[in-house]
């Protein structure tokens, strides 16, 4: 019942806005919440300057992606487990990026939807991580492979070492269990984020051994993945209206 109360509210709170002024309203909840971008973009601490396009435009991130790229998907609104996400603009963003996803690697729904929610899960738990941000790395150190493990011994979405990270897992934790994987995964780069006072750019070259452009290439598809939740977000704003 409060689930269909909180939908309720939320068709009644979209009825009363125009167009314009919903535009306005999907904007200030990305940039306020954090739940799309993270929060050092905002801060103008994500990128350097002699380096990317994007510094100092915080609102190019959240365009539309070019034309014929993406198309963002009606939303088909599924329930969410107990102590996942709730509600309707969430649901819609999450399902937008499991299809975009889906469609992109070639896999099933259901599979990439599990990954999206955990990265959702852990990053509701985390100050300044964005769950566009852990996606884009498990697509980029496994694309979504949850058994890989590297000649280093990295393993699973997001390629964690475990001789590296002893005290972040038990030793009857599996890093090829989804689960526990993306967990480390965002407990380390949470680490890294602290080590580095909270730069971005700094934490992903550590995480990825100062690999040659992952920082640019994590970071530009999390910012097409926070585009397609953005729009997914939008239309349903749009259609209550």
């Amino acid at each position: 019942m409060n689930f269909i109360k909180q939908l309720e509210q939320t068709i009644s709170a979209a009825q009363a806005f125009t167009t314009r002024s919903v535009r306005q309203l999907t904007t200030t909840l990305i940039l306020t919440a954090g739940a799309l971008v993270p929060q050092a973009v905002v801060a103008g601490e994500l990128y350097g300057q002699e380096w990317h396009p994007l510094t100092q435009r915080v609102t190019l991130q959240l365009q539309p992606l070019e034309p014929g790229s993406y198309s963002a998907p009606t939303p088909r609104f599924k329930s969410l487990e107990q102590g996942q996400l709730p509600g309707l603009e969430n649901e819609a963003k999450i399902q937008a990026q499991t299809e975009y996803l889906a469609a992109k690697f070639g896999k099933s729904e259901s599979t990439i939807r599990e990954y999206v929610e955990l990265a959702w899960k852990e990053a509701s738990k985390r100050e300044g991580m964005s769950p566009e941000l852990l996606i884009a790395m498990m697509q980029k150190e496994s694309a979504f492979r949850p058994k890989v493990q590297s000649r280093y011994g990295a393993q699973g979405l997001m390629q964690v070492v475990r001789r590296w990270h002893p005290d972040k897992l038990h030793p009857s934790e599996s890093l090829f269990d989804p689960e526990v994987n993306i967990r480390v995964g965002a407990d380390v780069l949470e680490e890294y984020l602290e080590k580095a006072d909270g730069s971005l750019n700094k934490a992903l070259k550590k995480y990825s051994g100062n690999a040659r452009g992952y920082a640019t290439r994590v970071l530009d598809e999390s910012y097409k993945l926070a585009r397609v939740a953005a729009e997914a977000a939008g239309q349903v704003l749009a259609s209550k209206g």
